[in-house]
């Protein structure tokens, strides 16, 4: 009888760890349904548009089609995860959703936000001048949501900063970072799923600088023990993006930099500088915080995380391909 107690409660029993096998999957769903979803939208928008005898672009470059998605999508993914884990029986302690960090610790994040925001921003406008010069279309960053009036600043806020920060971070730190640590170690790890992170995106053109984000993000994570950590990081360079926008578009002040050869050489130094201040952190701040600990569960990686980052690339190419064609 003892035996079979030990046997049932085994089966009840959720795991506190994510795989890379749970990486894979979660990252494969993850991209995947968004696409569907975006289908099953453009799909209700011709049919509105149909019967209101209007554009299809009418609906789909709309305020509310926009907030829509952006819901749908936060929904989407957050189901994913809980789904996942519940299908899985893994607990929801293991995405490490820890607010127990202290007050200096939420200053220094806040900072690294800041920081991040100016460090990558100006070597990703190189970047873009140098893919404007071989004829690569690009395309802005705030789309519909453009924030020109207090309405839409606080919008865009929700839309862009603090719902993607939640959704994506979930996906890519709590569950697709963790589970990579399982079997790779700890720089393999947020350089792989930073990598994810970046094909999530399914631009060229914005591949950069959320690999260099996602890095960024994977090592507070890491050095924190805290997914929190790693969405305020991220809702505050979201927030920021948003933030100068606005800016520019109430008063006509903007950031941006001619594009001179001085302005390379700029954009290299504050990348520099930086990552400078990543490592001055990292050695005189959280030296002596320990990361938490991850077991390695298999000497083999999955294949479903080959799959996985193969359909991202071929994903990435197809989509390359139609922004050149369309």
């Amino acid at each position: 009888m003892k035996n079979n107690s030990q046997e049932t409660a085994k089966v009840f029993e959720k795991r506190n760890i994510y795989k890379d096998d749970d990486s894979g999957k979660v990252f494969l769903i993850s991209l995947l349904a968004p696409i569907v979803m975006a289908f099953l939208f453009s799909f209700v928008a011709s049919q509105i548009a149909r019967g209101m005898e209007v554009k299809v672009e009418d609906i789909t470059e709309s305020l509310g089609y926009y907030l829509a998605f952006s819901i749908c999508t936060l929904i989407l993914l957050v189901g994913i995860v809980l789904l996942y884990n519940k299908n899985k029986k893994i607990s929801f302690s293991a995405l490490n959703i820890n607010f127990k960090i202290k007050w200096h610790t939420y200053l220094i994040i806040i900072a690294l936000g800041v920081v991040s925001l100016f460090g990558i921003q100006y070597f990703i406008g190189a970047v873009d001048n140098l893919l404007d010069l071989i004829g690569f279309p690009l395309k802005g960053d705030i789309s519909i949501l453009n924030p020109t009036s207090w309405g839409k600043y606080i919008l865009a806020i929700f839309a862009m900063a603090l719902f993607p920060a939640i959704g994506e971070e979930l996906v890519f730190r709590g569950v697709v970072f963790q589970g990579l640590r399982s079997r790779f170690n700890d720089i393999s790890a947020i350089m792989l799923s930073s990598f994810m992170f970046a094909i999530m995106h399914q631009s060229l053109q914005q591949l950069i600088y959320p690999f260099i984000l996602g890095c960024i993000m994977g090592w507070v994570f890491l050095r924190t023990g805290s997914l929190v950590s790693s969405i305020l990081l991220h809702f505050t360079n979201n927030f920021l993006v948003v933030t100068f926008v606005f800016i520019e578009n109430m008063t006509g002040f903007s950031l941006a930099l001619k594009s001179t050869w001085w302005f390379y050489i700029v954009a290299i130094v504050l990348l520099a500088i930086t990552f400078g201040i990543c490592y001055i952190i990292d050695r005189f701040y959280f030296h002596h915080k320990s990361a938490f600990n991850q077991e390695k569960t298999s000497e083999k990686t999955s294949k479903i995380v080959y799959i996985s980052l193969a359909v991202g690339v071929v994903l990435l190419v197809l989509s390359t391909i139609l922004m050149f064609v369309s």
